[in-house]
């Protein structure tokens, strides 16, 4: 089973949530779950932000190898699952890639529980802000993907319906 994380840059919130992703779900019996991350603006090779890097170290998890990547055609394909941090993100997908790629949720969709809500808000990017605005999104980031892998392990960790 493959899960994407799509921001805008691939630099702050979607390598904070797929490195976390990878580490919940390793500690959680799902060692099957591969897990990427993309950006909708195609930067390509770009380190994460010294905030997302920092804020990661703090809590024993490593970015400082990370490189940006653009979202592509491919990586939807072989995705099951991909998560995004704002409407703006699925707006993009449903108008560059509409039939590609597994379900779409936006992460906070799992910010209440172990179950996908409607109505998500967008996860606010933080890049040029301080290191607690990274903070910040990555509790909330921390507290998604908690309940995604409470999900994906409900779910028997196979591709899932949206």
């Amino acid at each position: 089973m493959k899960a994407l994380v799509v921001c805008s840059g691939n630099i702050c919130r979607s390598p904070m949530a797929a490195e976390y992703l990878r580490h919940r779900a390793a500690r959680s019996g799902l060692e099957h779950l591969v897990v990427d991350s993309a950006g909708t603006l195609g930067i390509e090779g770009a380190p994460a932000s010294a905030e997302a890097i920092r804020t990661l170290r703090e809590c024993g998890l490593d970015l400082s190898g990370h490189r940006s990547k653009g979202v592509t055609a491919a990586a939807l394909r072989s995705s099951d699952v991909v998560l995004l941090m704002s409407e703006e993100h699925l707006e993009y997908l449903a108008e560059v890639h509409p039939d590609i790629g597994g379900t779409r949720w936006l992460l906070r969709a799992f910010e209440h529980g172990a179950h996908p809500e409607e109505g998500a808000p967008d996860l606010a990017d933080p890049i040029g802000q301080e290191i607690e605005v990274y903070r910040e999104q990555f509790g909330v980031i921390r507290k998604c993907v908690d309940h995604l892998v409470l999900y994906l392990r409900h779910a028997g960790g196979g591709p899932v319906g949206g």
